[in-house]
């Protein structure tokens, strides 16, 4: 296929374009220099007077993050609806009929019992509820000979291309790493009970060129998940082992003492997909993380 894929050089889409990119022809759209179309999806205007080439396919993996809110609520949701739709939109029109949008675990609301595709939507966040909309917007295009896809991921680890223009070192799976190679000390501002699924990008990546394989089947949804299902406790006590063989040095991981049940620690996020079951290995990735930090 020829593939139109946003937000090529983010954590996710860079999996993609390596993963995709042996056996399909990527064309990027994205503001930095190097994408093959500039465009900015907070000017839908722009978006929506771009000439495409031919594509079969439209991969969104530039929605938008927590930071886009803190910087600017209004751009940001403008992005997430009317740019996303005026992309949908000329892809559309340049012969698009697979349509899949990265959204979020978030979608579903608080990360409390058990999840999955099926579940109730309850976006409560601008965050949550601007990647729903995005989701709705992709639905919308859905008939006869389109399908499209939101992938839902819940904590996303990675290989970062670009560390000096990744702007979420405050996510766990990044944050947790880099405290425990260069401060040897991990701080957990909760008790760290509540549960995860950690699934790494290049399962996510499997994830969508499974579905780009398989048949098209209209509107559907997956929780891509990763190897590692456990508390944010579990997580950084990893990190802290591979910090400590890594450096010599133990790490400590310090939280606030449990005292009872804690909001989250029987989050169950799972999924219904045969397309869903990763098997990237976190305490690779991870490794690599904090040697770049420790090289840095």
């Amino acid at each position: 296929m020829r593939i139109l894929l946003t937000g090529a050089t983010g954590l996710i889409g860079q999996a993609l374009r390596a993963r995709l990119g042996a056996t399909h022809e990527i064309v990027t759209l994205g503001r930095r220099e190097g994408a093959d179309i500039h465009a900015d999806l907070s000017d839908p205007a722009a978006v929506a007077a771009l000439d495409l080439p031919p594509i079969e396919a439209l991969l969104h993996c530039a929605g938008v993050i927590d930071e886009d809110f803190r910087d600017d609520p209004q751009r940001a949701m403008t992005m997430a609806v009317f740019g996303a739709e005026a992309l949908v939109a000329r892809a559309r029109a340049s012969g698009a009929k697979r349509l899949a949008y990265v959204s979020s675990a978030h979608v579903y609301g608080p990360m409390v019992g058990t999840v999955n595709e099926v579940s109730p939507f309850n976006p409560v966040s601008n965050y949550a509820i601007a990647h729903f909309a995005t989701e709705q917007v992709f639905r919308r295009f859905v008939d006869g000979e389109v399908a499209a896809l939101a992938l839902r991921p819940c904590a996303v680890f990675g290989d970062l291309a670009d560390p000096d223009r990744f702007r979420r070192w405050s996510l766990i799976p990044f944050s947790f790493p880099r405290e425990a190679a260069l401060d040897h000390r991990i701080t957990i501002r909760s008790t760290g009970e509540q549960r995860r699924n950690f699934v790494g990008t290049d399962d996510i990546a499997a994830t969508l060129a499974a579905w780009l394989a398989a048949p098209p089947e209209g509107w559907s949804a997956i929780n891509p998940l990763g190897t590692f299902t456990g508390t944010v406790f579990a997580f950084a006590e990893l990190c802290a082992e591979i910090a400590q063989e890594l450096t010599g040095k133990p790490c400590t991981v310090t939280r606030v003492r449990p005292e009872g049940p804690t909001m989250g620690d029987d989050y169950n996020y799972t999924s219904l997909s045969p397309l869903a079951h990763g098997k990237q290995d976190p305490r690779v990735v991870l490794t690599r993380l904090m040697t770049a930090a420790l090289e840095e």
